[in-house]
């Protein structure tokens, strides 16, 4: 366990800060409000892990803001769900699934890259583990068993709402008869659960603590989505409008969950290829690394089903994956919001424990075998994370950089698509400008608003990035070009740079 423990903090340390922040870790950033003092409406207003952003406040008053500093939180959470997770599986599987869970977790690209993310989601996983541990411990000890669970349930719902998907699991493992069972002896005897009044007033008692902790938010989450969407009647007051692209939802969305619950985003495809072009030509293009992964996780994963089938786990595990996949797909499918592995991460923990399940359940030279093959897809998965840029996070660094070493007084900065990586990263005395990337489906509008932006300026910055959510053709790249075409331009990756001067437009441009 030890050994394990140490080989995840040295895997998430390691190039811990390397790559720019991505949108998302700055929403972080500018919501946690580092070296600020704390407001309270700032925090009812945050509904993307309040908890997070509050430990990450606190953090920051100590550490500062520097990429390091804001996912180190992640970091120790990611370190601490080795042990838990491990815990988690002598519990509920049996002590011979601890070992290969604790190095299952301490190695897992997909652990890895939330470790290095300034965001909740490796606080949630941590918390999803440990109230599962309260969960199965001893029915003898009710009252410390509740309270475990309350603390874990109520900080993981306070990383991610998306915990509350838990809720069936979690209802069925407090009124489990065979809780606490000594595994270390095959399964063999055990205590009871809850009995009488505890068993049913339990969960009520608890729920009800929980959504006090929760009335807070209500507000502020009723008013952030949109909820008509999620009515299934055609009525004409629900706007139908998807959220990004053509759709929000895809045939290959469960099987690219699990393919990154297993090896992370950096084997196969990377996510850049994903959006920004057909998703079919990009699996093509990584066929042999897509075969060798579902032959190596596909029958380890059908092997731990078997072993949880043996040891009566199986409801466990569809409730545990089947209720979260379901209610993220028909949110998906009702434009409500998009689906994404990281809203099934409460369900990484089962992935890792089917795994450990599958392992512990082989003789000992095929287990050996199938470790070694994990190990190479991962080892290759890892070195794509720390050392292909292609597969890392947009540079706005490297991008931001350029513009605060080459602009001039009187030039100013204009940011399109992301905003938040853009005010992190750059200082400067230039002025700050946005445009909003929806205009692209009325071009005529585009040119106006880029020519009103551009005008009275020595000259511009154009910060382009992300543009696929809102300009997957690429209509305003292409303006650039064709109403600038004198204009230098810069590539990053995932962000491009454009420096725009009044004589580098193209004769009769304006609109």
């Amino acid at each position: 366990m030890l050994a394990a423990t140490l080989l995840a903090a040295a895997l998430r340390a390691f190039h811990l800060g390397a790559q720019s922040l991505w949108i998302d870790e700055a929403f972080t950033w500018f919501g946690a409000e580092v070296r600020a003092p704390v407001r309270l409406a700032a925090i009812l207003e945050n509904v993307h892990g309040p908890l997070y952003t509050l430990i990450l406040h606190a953090w920051g008053a100590l550490a500062g803001d520097a990429e390091w500093a804001l996912r180190a939180p992640s970091l120790f959470f990611g370190v601490a769900t080795v042990p838990a997770l491990a815990w988690l599986a002598r519990r509920w599987l049996g002590r011979d699934t601890a070992a290969p869970a604790a190095w299952l977790a301490a190695g897992s690209p997909f652990l890895v890259w939330y470790s290095q993310e300034a965001r909740n989601y490796m606080l949630l996983i941590l918390c999803t583990c440990l109230a599962g541990v309260a969960l199965l411990g001893s029915g003898r000890r009710p009252f410390v068993r509740a309270l475990g669970y309350l603390i874990a349930a109520g900080a993981g719902l306070l990383s991610s709402f998306s915990f509350a998907l838990l809720a069936p699991l979690h209802l069925r493992w407090w009124s489990m008869e065979d809780l606490g069972r000594d595994r270390d002896s095959g399964g063999r005897g055990g205590r009871a659960g809850p009995a009488g009044p505890a068993r049913v007033l339990g969960p009520v008692i608890i729920g009800a603590v929980l959504l006090l902790l929760l009335l807070p938010w209500v507000p502020q989450v009723l008013r952030t989505w949109d909820w008509r969407r999620l009515d299934p009647r055609p009525a004409a007051h629900v706007d139908a409008a998807p959220l990004r692209g053509s759709t929000t939802y895809h045939a290959g969305a469960i099987p690219f969950a699990l393919h990154a619950m297993a090896v992370g985003y950096t084997f196969g495809p990377s996510l850049r290829e994903l959006r920004s072009g057909p998703a079919g030509a990009a699996v093509a293009r990584h066929l042999p690394e897509l075969a060798a992964v579902t032959l190596v996780f596909g029958w380890l994963g059908l092997a731990g089903l078997a072993q949880l089938a043996r040891r009566r786990r199986l409801l466990d595990g569809l409730l545990w994956f089947g209720v979260p996949v379901l209610v993220i797909s028909f949110f998906a499918l009702r434009n409500f919001k998009t689906f994404n592995p990281r809203y099934l991460a409460v369900s990484a923990p089962l992935v890792l424990l089917v795994m450990a399940a599958g392992l512990a359940g082989l003789r000992r030279p095929l287990r050996s075998a199938v470790g070694l093959a994990v190990g190479l897809l991962w080892t290759v998965a890892l070195a794509h994370h720390y050392f292909d840029p292609s597969y890392g996070k947009e540079d706005y660094r490297g991008a931001v950089r350029l513009v605060a070493e080459r602009s001039r007084p009187g030039e100013k900065l204009l940011a399109v698509g992301a905003l938040e990586p853009i005010y992190y990263y750059y200082r400067g005395p230039l002025p700050v400008d946005q445009l909003w990337l929806g205009f692209t489906s009325r071009p005529g509008r585009l040119a106006s608003e880029l020519d009103g932006k551009l005008a009275g300026a020595r000259a511009t910055w154009i910060v382009l990035s992300r543009p696929e959510d809102l300009d997957p053709r690429d209509v305003f790249a292409r303006m650039v070009e064709a109403r600038h075409p004198g204009a230098e331009e810069f590539r990053f990756e995932g962000v491009r740079v454009w420096h725009v001067k009044p004589g580098s437009a193209a004769a009769g441009a304006s609109p």
